[in-house]
């Protein structure tokens, strides 16, 4: 599955999907041994099955963009710890990885930053405190503002928007959350930096995705001066059992481009699983 310089590729997988002890087998095989020993050191089983398939979803959908064998594929970290491709890939592909409520999510790109969040509107709740003592002053102001429904939702909103950003940047969450942030509008977001903030807005394009009701994905990533709206394409799949393309509802996005071109999904099960081998 070739990416070309311009496309973004989204790949989900979901936890709860039945696995067979068999295809656990099989997706056990794809990882090397520091990945397999840190599965074991989780105590709980859904710790240690999430843990397995976010390592076999980065696996089996690098080596589709790739042409690595999922088993050859070598990941480093970054200096912040990020991890990388290891050598070895002409392509330069980038790639981010989330998992929130059961949900696991890989963002892969060509020859630039990006980061990806993801988190449950149902599952996941942030109070109004613990957003004040992170967002930055008119995030919190535009939260009070709100009645506590539509309140709870923007925090979410504001909260994936802001790590997904702090993971393109390949900091995490030791950026000051108060320096830099999202304004919100029916469908445009801006993002803006404090002064002396050591970034610039124009740097960085975000998307805001929603995921059936529930799941709400935020993309962001490295914006390329002159080049064509990057194409994103959506893929749902269980490693190694099947991948089929998606359309995912875009909320917002930023910058002044046109909302970015998707391809159109094929019908289900429109290509094979990558076989273990």
């Amino acid at each position: 599955m070739h990416l070309h310089a311009d496309d973004i590729a989204i790949w989900i997988a979901r936890l709860d999907e039945a696995d067979d002890d068999a295809l656990t087998a099989q997706r056990r095989a794809l990882l090397d041994g520091s990945e397999r020993a840190r599965e074991q050191r989780y105590r709980l089983s859904d710790d240690r099955r999430r843990h397995l398939l976010a390592r076999a979803l980065a696996r089996t959908a690098l080596s589709r963009h790739t042409g690595i064998a999922p088993q050859r594929l070598r990941f480093a970290q970054g200096r912040h710890g990020k991890p990388e491709l290891a050598g070895g890939d002409p392509g330069d592909h980038r790639f981010n990885l989330s998992h929130a409520a059961g949900v696991v999510a890989l963002a892969v790109a060509r020859g630039r930053a990006l980061g990806i969040d993801t988190e449950s509107l149902a599952a996941r709740a942030l109070s109004l405190g613990a957003a004040e003592r992170n967002f930055a002053a008119d995030e919190i102001a535009d939260l009070r503002a709100l009645p506590a429904a539509a309140r709870a939702r923007r925090t979410i909103e504001y909260w994936t928007l802001k790590e997904a950003y702090a993971k393109a940047r390949g900091t995490g969450l030791s950026l000051p959350l108060d320096r830099f942030g999202v304004r919100l509008e029916d469908a445009r977001l801006r993002l803006w930096m404090a002064p002396g903030f050591d970034d610039a807005p124009e740097r960085w394009r975000l998307w805001q995705f929603l995921d059936g009701e529930d799941q709400l994905l935020a993309l962001c990533a490295q914006h390329r001066p002159g080049a064509a709206p990057p194409r994103i394409q959506a893929i749902r799949c269980s490693p190694l059992r099947y991948e089929t393309r998606i359309d995912l509802r875009l909320l917002r996005a930023s910058g002044d481009d046109p909302f970015p071109a998707t391809d159109p999904p094929a019908a289900a099960g429109d290509r094979p699983p990558l076989a273990a081998s």
